[in-house]
């Protein structure tokens, strides 16, 4: 991708990697019931992923690494958020464990299939539409919810709602990226050149 660099040790890329540190200590936190400690590491986890990007993009400090580490930092953080709130929390308010599962699936199936995708046309051109975004954002909110919800019990409302949405968003953005796969492979066997990331 032009204007990127193949350096790695960015501030960006440093924000990136204390955000992956954090996964752990933010880990144990769920499971063992600090729930306040934890939506503060969560909260620092959110700066860091915001400023990360500007600063990139602010500091010309684009990076194959960052591009590739950032989305997985993510997506490290709310996979270890479902394990722990929905396998290891007793007397708490935790997150079923089927729905876990469907989160965690999705995400195994989305990387294999990238991984299909790049075999057949080396593109790794993804791009995250409003399905793929709004899905992220439903997860957050989900995880805010279940561990705001022990001291601000009327949260738990929401919950359902949620359970509900997030469901919804997981289906669509699985086709979405699907969709954006299989239309990268036609454009690869069609010889249309150099393939550009594909947007809404």
């Amino acid at each position: 991708m032009n204007g990127e660099s193949r350096a790695w040790r960015t501030i960006p890329n440093l924000l990136t990697a204390a955000r992956i540190l954090l996964i752990a200590p933010f880990a144990w936190l769920c499971i063992r019931g600090y729930d306040s400690s934890a939506l503060i590491l969560l909260f620092i986890a959110g700066l860091t992923d915001t400023l990360d990007g500007t600063l990139a993009r602010a500091l010309k400090q684009r990076s194959k690494f960052g591009r590739l580490a950032d989305p997985l930092a993510d997506k490290l953080l709310t996979t270890a958020a479902f394990l722990a709130l929905s396998l290891f929390r007793t007397s708490r308010p935790a997150i079923p464990l089927w729905l876990a599962i469907a989160v965690i699936s999705r995400d195994v199936l989305i990387l294999a299939g990238a991984l299909l995708v790049y075999a057949l046309t080396r593109s790794a051109s993804f791009e995250p539409h409003i399905f793929g975004k709004a899905n992220t954002f439903i997860e957050l909110a989900l995880i805010v919810v279940v561990l705001a919800s022990s001291r601000l019990q009327f949260l738990s409302h929401f919950v359902r709602a949620l359970y509900i949405l997030l469901v919804v968003s997981l289906l669509l953005s699985a086709i979405d990226y699907a969709v954006q796969g299989v239309r990268m492979i036609r454009q690869s066997r069609s010889g249309a050149g150099e393939l550009k990331p594909l947007r809404g």
